[in-house]
């Protein structure tokens, strides 16, 4: 969709009633006119900047209001009165229509080709939060696990969990296998869910084979023996429970070898390299939702603070996925006609500290000329500053130094 669609969802959902009425964790909030209302608070969350929350309203109102910021205090208070619902909602919406097969989205070899994978956020230390979502590491941090079901082709977060910190990655993979059967069961077919070396299992694959999914998952030397013992090269396999699995064995420049499990039999094997390398991109995205969209500077230190910043980042995390996709097309209309060495596309941390001043302010309450006016602006502002697209690019791996602490202190377990 283009960023006037997507825009446009967000404050339809914003500004409805029902948005809000299911949203309230009080009836009778939001009945009176309140300095910041319930669509102006879910507009501020979606501001990109990570600076201190007093010094975000202080902008905020500077450039939407008259008169006096509210204090920190009075919107962590306001915040109170509504859940992360609004935010998961606008997730929904958007992949929902993104993926309801009116756009040309982009395939590999006719298929969607998605990714799983999960992490870690390290939240704010409170006790409160380590009753909630749990501990992890040393020192009892408070942490909430995540999982991410991601679209490797199109940069889109098609269906993000956050939940605590003892997840099994496994379990929360067969919550997303559900999602796609229960809410986007017309692409399931031709689809493609690319899973690292922690996930595959017996149990696993059989209920991957009988949702329809097609797989292709990375196994380690600890797999399961059947393939394990699979020779180098294409070769079928049966497993214990009778299903056959075909097995693609290489060997990667470092000189290892790389063994992938798969229910795809019409691609030939030397397309399997180049298919599972693009699960890259998933850690991609998790680089870009910690470090560029800083999801883990969160704006409170409640429970429902946390999922309502995580939920807006997942909003944003796929707003700069749109904004990319049209930033590309102008890049692609100024190298019309011209010798380049490299296709070239719009750099994406350009792209986001572009839309980092400008994306709340032009959204949700601006009139929709100037909206259409500001962002096209953003967007050709975001078309000036390229990186080259170079396929099949290698880098060595940096390993970080074990800290002597940390060192100190495993020799003494």
């Amino acid at each position: 969709m283009t960023h006037t669609n997507y825009l446009g969802k967000l404050a339809h959902i914003a500004t409805s009633e029902k948005t809000c009425n299911t949203a309230k964790t009080r009836e009778n909030a939001f009945t009176r006119d309140r300095k910041m209302p319930f669509a102006k608070a879910l507009s501020f969350l979606l501001d990109m900047r990570k600076t201190t929350l007093q010094t975000r309203l202080n902008l905020y109102f500077e450039h939407t209001e008259s008169g006096d910021p509210i204090s920190q205090q009075a919107f962590s208070k306001l915040r109170m009165n509504f859940d992360h619902t609004p935010f998961e909602t606008m997730v929904r919406e958007t992949v929902k229509d993104e993926y309801s097969g009116q756009y040309n989205l982009p395939l590999l070899h006719g298929y969607h080709v998605f990714a799983v994978d999960g992490s870690y956020l390290q939240l704010p230390r409170t006790d409160v939060l380590r009753n909630e979502f749990g501990v992890r590491g040393i020192g009892n941090q408070p942490s909430a696990g995540i999982s991410i079901l991601y679209d490797v082709l199109h940069g889109w977060a098609l269906d993000p969990i956050i939940t605590n910190t003892d997840m099994n990655e496994r379990d929360e993979c067969e919550k997303h296998i559900r999602f796609l059967r229960q809410q986007l069961p017309h692409i399931v077919e031709n689809s493609i869910l690319t899973l690292d070396r922690g996930y595959p299992s017996l149990d696993l694959f059989t209920k991957l084979q009988a949702s329809g999914l097609k797989f292709v998952a990375r196994c380690s030397l600890a797999s399961m023996k059947e393939i394990n013992t699979a020779p180098l090269g294409d070769s079928t396999v049966v497993m214990k429970n009778g299903d056959c699995l075909r097995v693609i064995k290489f060997i990667l420049q470092n000189g290892d070898v790389e063994t992938l499990a798969t229910n795809l039999y019409d691609l030939p094997e030397s397309a399997f390299p180049e298919l599972y390398a693009l699960r890259w991109d998933i850690e991609t995205a998790y680089f870009r939702l910690k470090q560029e969209l800083c999801v883990q500077k969160f704006s409170g230190k409640t429970p429902n603070a946390i999922r309502q910043d995580f939920w807006a980042s997942m909003v944003l995390l796929n707003a700069v996925a749109v904004f990319q996709h049209e930033a590309d097309e102008e890049v692609q209309k100024r190298q019309q006609g011209k010798n380049v060495k490299h296709v070239n596309r719009a750099r994406t941390s350009d792209l986001i500290i572009t839309l980092r001043d400008r994306f709340i302010f032009a959204t949700l309450y601006a009139h929709p000329k100037f909206c259409a006016t500001e962002m096209d602006a953003v967007i050709k502002t975001m078309a000036r500053t390229v990186s080259p697209i170079r396929p099949g690019r290698h880098f060595k791996r940096a390993f970080r130094p074990v800290n002597s602490a940390n060192q100190n202190l495993k020799s003494h377990l």
